[in-house]
């Protein structure tokens, strides 16, 4: 396991992997005004590597977005070796994701929770008439049991291809532990203060909100019984938040002592 915190040198190459819903478009323009806009890949350089000059790819050092193992590592020329992410309150993160599917009808094919585009759209057009109560018992709704959990593994290995939710918690734990960072978007500003420490930015980071659902209602609560549900559809990920929220309060209040020494 690495020691933390690890230290961003300048010859590294940052890859945020960005977990849907999780603010992370928040996160990706912060990090983005921090490095020089040529040495930034996007993902249209991402999909479209054929097309650029191999230098873009060799000099650079900042990946974001919602790329798995399986895209990055045949794709580029050079690895990244600075992997960071966010993870969200599992029961925040599934209605998120419910309220995002209405309004964006390519989701899950962007973010590769599918990569069939008509099923993306068949999915979108289906919970334009649902309520969230209904969408748990959805034919196409375990494609979002325990998000958090799978995406983290996936975006980070090729080799657990269809393992159970539950045989993916102890690696997406132990991934978890292993990354230089890792934020929680409950605790955005305290993130971003160790995110500044831990990339030695003397500037800090700028707090940036951008990308919330546009349609959830600013009163939405979950029925008791809606709330059961989701809570054993994200199982996993309430174990992953719970060992990440742990481990999180522990560093900030190391940070926090250290910096008032200091």
């Amino acid at each position: 396991m690495k020691s933390y915190p690890q230290k961003y040198q300048a010859s590294d190459f940052v890859f945020f992997l960005h977990i849907p819903k999780t603010a992370g478009t928040s996160i990706t323009q912060a990090l983005q005004s921090t490095f020089p806009e040529t040495t930034t890949l996007s993902p249209t350089q991402i999909n479209n590597v054929r097309h650029h000059p191999i230098e873009i790819f060799e000099n650079a050092e900042l990946l974001c977005g919602h790329f798995t193992h399986d895209v990055y590592s045949k794709r580029l020329p050079k690895q990244p070796n600075f992997i960071l992410t966010f993870l969200r309150g599992p029961l925040r993160h599934y209605v998120s994701t419910f309220f995002h599917l209405r309004v964006d009808p390519d989701f899950t094919y962007t973010t590769r929770i599918t990569q069939d585009r008509d099923l993306s759209h068949t999915i979108h057009a289906a919970v334009q008439s649902m309520e969230l109560a209904d969408f748990v018992h959805y034919e196409h709704s375990p494609l979002f049991d325990n998000f958090q959990t799978r995406y983290l593994v996936k975006g980070m290995s090729s080799d657990y291809q269809g393992v159970a939710d539950k045989q993916l918690l102890p690696v997406a734990q132990q991934m978890l532990m292993e990354l230089p960072f890792f934020g929680l978007t409950e605790r955005f500003s305290e993130s971003l203060e160790i995110l500044a420490d831990v990339m030695q930015m003397k500037q800090g980071l700028r707090q940036i909100s951008t990308n919330a659902a546009r349609n959830k209602p600013r009163d939405f609560s979950l029925d008791p019984a809606t709330e059961n549900e989701v809570r054993q559809r994200t199982s996993a990920d309430i174990a992953l938040y719970d060992m990440a929220n742990k481990t999180f309060s522990a560093r900030y209040a190391a940070y926090a002592a250290a910096k008032k020494t200091g």
